[in-house]
């Protein structure tokens, strides 16, 4: 049974805004520590504390907030699902973490792509702007709301590039420090988070203690799943973190792997996350028990993958990805990358040898090192992954 509680908001497709209102009459310190004792990991990949987060600008002045809704992650739609069914429940979750981080700069960048989510969040502030007045009045500065469209720039995961887009700049990573909380978009401390963790904030604050005893000690909460592949019934799925396992989010939820075919393996949490085979399924899907497992969370993209897949074949497509998707600032990034692809496409043509696997881990450690964001640090993780729990698929391949 799928766990409704963020889920059970987005879909009522309205919204009154009262926890907003009831926000106000608390203090920002207050809700800031309602924030960091509810131990909200982000939702957006990193799995980075959003109370710990947001105490670095407490004290400053001219906060500016953004929300990553750009959403690159392959196999990851849980925050296009968030914006084309309840914009205004989104509305408020923005206006409240606002109100928290004493910030009338806000910017939403959408990915260029989501039509209707765009259309959407543009109506409920037109619709909704009695409630942005209300926060212009209790911050006694004007509130703006800008929302940017990006281009497809998968690299825009990464907070710092996301910000040199928004500056109407390449978006190449920033070298930290200065980090985005200190200087981050036009040089003014800068808060970025996912839909998914703002849609949290909400409920953490209506619910309070309650909100204390879901999840996981380390994690509370739930986590919306975007499960695609080859399954029953995909879709995107609320689970209670730390409470059910890969096995029952597929064979339970997901109704099994379609046309009775076999399960050969699954990408947890996006193509930056290694992956698991038959034998890990009982993993239960939580940020603790997946690193345990030499794996992440990450976005809660899980992509199911039957026995009819190659996977010399999702190799070849995740280097090719990478390959493009690199900003190009890091070296190692840029040519590893580029050397992955090329080794294993000829691995694919079948003049493949068997000391190429250890070049690609010995690419796969450098670039994990030496890349300044999270793209480079991740670019080889579901490769290496695979190459070592089914290397008798890549075996195959090798000729000498």
């Amino acid at each position: 049974m799928e766990y409704l509680y963020l889920k059970k908001e987005i879909e009522k497709n309205s919204c009154d805004f009262s926890i907003f209102i009831d926000a106000l009459n608390n203090t920002r310190d207050d809700l800031l520590n309602m924030i960091i004792k509810s131990n909200l990991l982000g939702r957006g990949g990193a799995g980075f504390p959003t109370g710990k987060k947001w105490s670095f600008v407490k004290d400053k002045n001219d906060v500016i907030f953004i929300c990553n809704a750009d959403e690159g992650e392959p196999g990851t739609f849980k925050d296009r699902y968030i914006l084309e069914n309840n914009p205004d429940y989104f509305l408020q979750s923005i206006l409240i973490s606002a109100y928290i981080l004493n910030s009338a700069e806000i910017y939403i960048y959408i990915r260029g792509e989501y039509l209707k989510a765009i259309t959407n969040m543009k109506n409920s502030m037109l619709k909704n702007k009695k409630y942005i007045d209300i926060l212009s009045e209790k911050l006694k500065k004007q509130v703006e709301i800008t929302i940017v469209e990006g281009a497809g720039a998968y690299i825009c995961g990464d907070e710092t590039s996301l910000i040199n887009s928004i500056e109407g700049k390449r978006p190449n990573s920033r070298i930290k420090p200065p980090y985005p909380a200190d200087k981050g978009l036009f040089n003014n401390p800068t808060i970025v988070n996912n839909v998914e963790t703002i849609a949290n904030i909400p409920l953490i604050i209506r619910d309070k203690e309650n909100y204390l005893k879901i999840g996981t000690e380390n994690s509370r909460g739930t986590k919306l799943i975007s499960l695609s592949g080859a399954i029953n019934k995909p879709g995107v799925y609320e689970i209670e973190l730390g409470k059910i396992t890969f096995r029952d989010l597929i064979y339970n939820l997901g109704e099994g792997i379609r046309n009775n075919n076999k399960f050969k393996f699954l990408i947890p949490g996006g193509i930056s996350t290694e992956i698991l085979v038959e034998s890990e399924l009982d993993t239960i899907i939580s940020h603790d028990s997946l690193k345990k497992a030499s794996s992440a969370l990450g976005s809660g993209a899980v992509i199911v993958a039957d026995d009819k897949v190659d996977i010399l074949d999702v190799a070849i497509n995740t280097a090719d990805f990478y390959m493009h998707e690199t900003c190009g600032t890091c070296f190692p990034c840029k040519e590893g990358n580029r050397q992955i692809h090329y080794l294993l496409e000829k691995l694919k043509e079948g003049k493949g040898k068997k000391e190429w696997f250890e070049i690609i881990n010995d690419i796969e450690k450098t670039t994990t090192n030496a890349a300044r964001c999270g793209l480079g640090q991740s670019v080889g993780k579901l490769i290496s992954s695979s190459m070592k729990k089914l290397a008798h698929e890549y075996n195959k391949y090798i000729v000498g």
